[in-house]
């Protein structure tokens, strides 16, 4: 212990002994005096100054201030700059000041960002640097900083993918003057080169001056040759894009460049003017693997190699090859750009093959991978090209009517594409898929009817679909032509009260009444509904306020059928007259000649034969020499008969009240010349549809008819045995149905015309068994007019006779 108190004791005295030791060395001396004064003096001034110095700064470090905040950040202590502005009150700043530790943070976190070893991360602090730069910069950055501020925030904005805000800071910053132009216009050719919709042509300008920029530095120039060789290929520029590959320097990541170089040939590859040489597909394949030997850590580099040997197996015609390729980048690489690229290339191909589900699955995968990942930034399939892609293959789903697949890669589209596309893509699926069911059910007849109601459901569906669409645009100008377009699905699918409502909400949207479409469409769905009254007002409202537009020659001809079946025949004469003679419609118009195939059966059902006849032969004669297949042609023809038919009731009356020779002759001689014509037509409209061998429910409705009013015919002509043969010609079209009951009635009287009773009674001994035989729940009332109880009667009533 005594040891240190000599010590401490020592240490005391020491300044005593040196002002000892000053006294003697200065007595008898005046220089040695002075030279010792003047060294006190100036230890006295520098204590003051000392003591002084310190005063200001305790003064000035009462707190932490911006400043020294910022002057810790040019120095490159993040930390004690983190650490400053953490201990502001903000309070206390004013606007500057406060914009100014905007700025810092800004900084602060972007350096935090250079610093992450995952991209994820990264990402996340450049979103939270552009959120505290942009601020910085709504006040005004500090001192001058603007350039290198626009600089960062520019950088910020695009490396957390806010890349059409970024592209415009970076070139304010470029204007400002930033100091490393080179990084700007090479982060600006990279934003241009990922955006979701690339611009090529503006990366390959980018990086042009990224490259010729006078401070650029060699990796820099590099990097902008290489990214520029890279749009150079995706533009088909393959020869281009080698070049500007090869002239990058030695100081990037040789992976990237051999991959770079792949790119190259693969696009020399793709776009070669002739076939594909094996020698092109050797060298990208050769480059391909120089670049996933180089890829020791196997990044990216190494995925994109393997999707583009898939690429190059396919333009070589290795689909099978392709397809695994691209099968096992799905498989193994998932959610990554490059796993969703492959699954997409995956898809087109099965497609292609004739395989839509396992093509579905493909492009299912690719769907949910982009909705469960993060951004998705990819330059080998932009998110544009998915999408064009994805949309490609919906539109080949519908093209070959594969319309299961189609509807269920529109449901799965529906959140990357949005609510509005999604339902477009959905109605117009819906739409043709019920069309296509309806067509083919009618084309099979009576066997189709299922498929016909399966379509018109479908229909039905696709109008609810538009109507949401038409919802979902309100606002826009597609708003009242997505009603219409409902109110069409609607009534295909027989909707009608559907179809009425929104086509009234459509009037109500549009001025002037609504326009002449709509109304014609209101007016068409009121007559499928039998309502005659409303159909008629909607299209005279049509005729009213659009009396030349195209839509209202159909309005005439609708509003005169209307007419017909109220039994107003003088008003839809003029309604069809109007058309023929008072439009500007020409003999060849679709509406002209439906018109006038219209007036015919008009003229037919008033009971002006003779016209009606003269009408409908000139309709037939236009038809056949301009439209030969027109269906109408063959119901003319059997309303010709009909009329001819029925214009030889009156002769045959005056036949019968006939008291002269002369007046019997010429009788007999017009309802005979009628009669012929009328057999002749009938046998004509048989014959086509014999050779037609039409399932059409109403051709063969027809059909049968024809047999039948031939038979009458040929009865009322006294050729009973002709009449036989062609009323029993109806068993080989409805046998053992009730409609053969009135054909064994008619060949009963042929018989007793014959006076051949037993023969005759032999018929309606086969009648009885046919009716006894028919099932309880046979429609007879719809098919023969009358029950199976009145049948029973009167077959019992004809076997005394």
């Amino acid at each position: 212990m005594a040891e240190p108190d000599r010590n401490t004791e020592s240490l005391a005295r020491a300044p005593q002994r040196l002002v000892e030791r000053l006294r003697e060395w200065t007595a008898g001396s005046s220089r040695r005096n002075r030279i010792v004064g003047a060294g006190l003096a100036a230890a006295v001034l520098a204590t003051v100054v000392s003591w002084l110095t310190v005063a200001e700064l305790a003064v000035a470090d009462d707190g932490p201030s911006v400043a020294h905040a910022l002057a810790a950040l040019d120095n490159g202590d993040d930390e004690r700059a983190r650490s400053l502005i953490a201990g502001l009150d903000e309070d206390q700043l004013s606007g500057l000041e406060y914009g100014a530790a905007m700025y810092a943070l800004g900084v602060l976190k972007v350096r935090d960002a250079q610093r992450q070893w995952a991209p994820e991360r990264s990402r996340t602090d450049y979103f939270v640097a552009s959120k505290y730069l942009s601020e910085a910069r709504a006040i005004g950055f500090p001192g001058k900083r603007e350039a290198s501020g626009l600089f960062l925030l520019g950088k910020s904005l695009i490396e957390s993918r806010q890349l059409e805000d970024g592209v415009a800071v970076l070139e304010a910053a470029l204007r400002a003057g930033v100091e490393d132009d080179a990084a700007a216009h090479l982060l600006l050719a990279d934003a241009h080169f990922f955006a979701p919709a690339p611009d090529y042509q503006r990366t390959i300008n980018e990086a042009d001056l990224a490259a010729e920029a006078p401070n650029a530095t060699p990796e820099q120039r590099s990097q902008a040759l290489l990214l520029k060789s890279e749009a150079l290929a995706a533009l088909g520029r393959g020869d281009e894009a080698l070049r500007a590959c090869q002239q990058a320097g030695g100081t990037v990541d040789p992976a990237r460049r051999a991959l770079v170089e792949a790119k190259a040939l693969v696009a020399q590859v793709a776009h070669a003017p002739g076939p594909v040489t094996p020698l092109l597909i050797s060298k990208a394949q050769a480059a391909l693997t120089r670049a996933k030997r180089a890829d020791n850590l196997a990044t990216s580099v190494s995925r994109e190699s393997d999707y583009l040997r898939a690429q190059v197996a396919e333009l070589a015609g290795l689909r099978e090859q392709a397809i695994a390729g691209y099968g096992e980048l799905r498989r193994t690489q998932g959610t990554s750009p490059v796993g969703i690229a492959g699954a997409v290339a995956e898809g087109r191909l099965l497609q292609e093959e004739g395989e839509p589900e396992q093509a579905l699955d493909s492009y299912r995968r690719a769907i949910e991978a982009l909705q469960t990942s993060g951004p998705y930034r990819n330059g080998l399939m932009p998110m544009r090209e998915v999408e064009r892609r994805l949309r490609n293959a919906h539109a080949d789903y519908l093209a070959s009517e594969n319309f299961s697949p189609a509807l269920r890669l529109t449901e799965q589209l529906g959140q990357l594409l949005g609510r509005t596309e999604h339902l477009a893509m959905r109605a117009e699926t819906l739409r043709r898929w019920g069309d296509a069911t309806v067509a083919r059910g009618l084309a099979k007849g009576a066997p189709g009817r299922p498929s016909v109601r399966v379509g018109r459901r479908r229909l039905r569906e696709a109008g609810l679909a538009y109507e949401q669409l038409a919802e979902s645009r309100f606002a826009s100008r597609q708003f009242t032509a997505d009603l219409l377009t409902a109110a069409e699905a609607y009534s295909d699918g027989q909707a009608y009260d559907d179809a009425i409502r929104v086509l009234n909400r459509y009037v109500r949207h549009e001025p002037e009444d609504g326009n002449a479409i709509v109304l014609l469409r209101l007016g068409q769905a009121h007559l499928a509904r039998g309502e005659d009254t409303q159909a008629i007002e909607a299209f005279r409202r049509c005729l009213e306020f659009h009396p030349t537009d195209a839509a209202s020659y159909q309005a005439r001809l609708e509003c005169a059928g209307a007419h017909r079946t109220l039994g107003e025949y003088d008003e839809a004469e003029r309604l069809l007259r109007y058309n023929l003679t008072q439009t500007a419609l020409t003999t060849r118009s679709p509406e002209w000649r439906a018109s006038q195939f219209e007036l015919g059966r008009l003229l037919a059902e008033a009971g002006r034969h003779d016209e009606a006849i003269r009408e409908l032969e000139e309709a037939i004669e236009r038809a056949e020499l301009y439209h030969p297949d027109d269906h109408r042609v063959l119901q003319a023809q059997y309303r010709i008969a009909m009329s001819h038919r029925a214009a030889a009731a009156e002769p045959l009356a005056e036949l019968a009240a006939a008291e002269t020779v002369r007046e019997r002759e010429r009788a007999r001689g017009l309802a005979h010349e009628h009669l012929e014509a009328s057999l002749d037509m009938f046998n004509r409209v048989r014959r086509k549809l014999t050779l037609a061998e039409s399932s059409d429910e109403l051709d063969r409705a027809t059909l049968r008819n024809c047999y039948v009013l031939a038979g009458d015919v040929l009865f009322e002509l006294g050729r009973y045995d002709e009449a036989i043969q062609s009323f029993a010609s109806v068993s080989t079209l409805h046998q053992n149905e009730p409609m053969m009951l009135p054909a064994f009635v008619q060949i009963y009287h042929c018989w007793r015309r014959l006076g051949d009773r037993p023969k005759a009674l032999g018929v309606i001994q086969q009648a009885r068994l046919l009716l006894e035989r028919l099932p309880a729940d046979a429609e007879f009332v719809e098919a023969t007019s009358r029950s199976r109880r009145e049948w029973d009667r009167l077959l019992g009533q004809l076997a005394l006779f």
